[in-house]
């Protein structure tokens, strides 16, 4: 069935996108061979923390200049998402550390399921679930900084005359646009795979004050929390490191440069 569905992709990309669409198509294949080399590195010994940063960047250089190319709205981009990630992994560790996140949470360890699980294994999970966040939100960031920096791109391509100060209002002006699109879609995201956990509550009569204090509850919203900052972040810093690019004194004579990127 997983053969079918990802047939059925490749089509329908080809048929959209064309050789933008087999390019997008392989660039979904690098990005599955560079997680479950991840995860092998882990279950191998590797450091989660270690594998999740050579990862993280290996996936960045893949989506940014593999499939979108070297310019300066992908540089911009690569920047401000390097940025993010590092400050997003300093707040993510030090939550994580606080609401001793990671492993199964006690109420999903009373299933079923969870009595055969193994519970000597050799992986720090405080390690594995700042991996997660931090890979999980790699997506959402990309999205925001490549939004901002291609709409203040193209705002200066019309009209090259505007000062920084009026590009960096214009990317902000987009950002805010596409950030209620990008934390909705976050939140849904989060719902959507707490469902079952909302489930399991019910089913065993949890109270509602001993799952607002879980760290199961905790998980869940940690994720949603943490890449809703990131993408917030990267707003302002893409507005502001395009607008800062463009104007570069270095660039006045390269006209022709607008027009091919």
């Amino acid at each position: 069935m997983t053969k079918i569905l990802g047939i059925i992709l490749l089509v329908l990309m080809l048929a959209v996108g064309r050789d933008r669409g087999l390019q997008a198509f392989l660039t979904i294949l690098l990005n599955i061979a560079v997680l479950f080399a991840s995860v092998l590195a882990m279950v191998y010994g590797a450091s989660p923390l270690a594998v999740s940063a050579a990862a993280g960047l290996l996936l960045t250089v893949i989506i940014l200049f593999y499939q979108n190319g070297n310019n300066s709205k992908t540089r911009v981009a690569f920047a401000v998402i390097l940025a993010v990630l590092v400050v997003t992994f300093v707040i993510g560790a030090l939550l994580c550390g606080a609401g001793h996140a990671g492993g199964y949470s006690e109420v999903k360890i009373n299933l079923d399921e969870g009595l055969f699980l193994e519970g000597n294994v050799d992986l720090s999970m405080l390690q594995i679930e700042i991996s997660i966040i931090l890979l999980g939100l790699l997506g959402a960031v990309k999205d925001a900084a490549v939004a901002v920096t291609s709409a203040v791109y193209e705002v200066h391509r019309n009209n090259p005359a505007l000062m920084p100060s009026r590009l960096f209002s214009s990317g902000l002006k987009i950002g805010r646009q596409i950030l209620a699109t990008t934390m909705n879609t976050l939140f849904f995201a989060c719902v959507g795979e707490s469902l079952l956990l909302f489930n399991i509550v019910c089913w065993w009569g949890y109270s509602f004050a001993y799952f607002l204090n879980s760290k199961a509850l905790y998980q869940v919203f940690l994720f949603s929390g943490i890449a809703g900052l990131g993408c917030i972040s990267a707003i302002p810093l893409a507005a502001s490191g395009m607008a800062f690019v463009l104007k570069l004194p270095h660039r006045s004579g390269r006209a022709g440069e607008l027009h091919e990127e």
